[in-house]
């Protein structure tokens, strides 16, 4: 089964992999090895368009954005 989510508000249309693809792809910059975490929480804001995230490593290291949130 393929599932595809999609997130409307207002006039924008985003699809939550495309989402995800933006965190990850944030992480691998940051040189993180998506293997090695142990949890990935992705919070998004659709009036803004706003990413934030937490990652935290199998070895307890935490990854967020900082002040700057990502954007889609």
């Amino acid at each position: 089964m393929k599932t595809k989510i999609q997130v409307q508000f207002m006039d924008k249309d985003v699809n939550v992999a495309d989402i995800e693809k933006t965190v990850k792809e944030d992480l691998k910059s940051r040189e993180v090895k998506i293997n090695s975490l142990a949890n990935l929480d992705v919070y998004y804001k659709p009036e803004d368009g706003s990413i934030y995230y937490v990652a935290t490593t199998k070895d307890n290291k935490v990854y967020d954005v900082d002040d700057q949130p990502l954007h889609i």
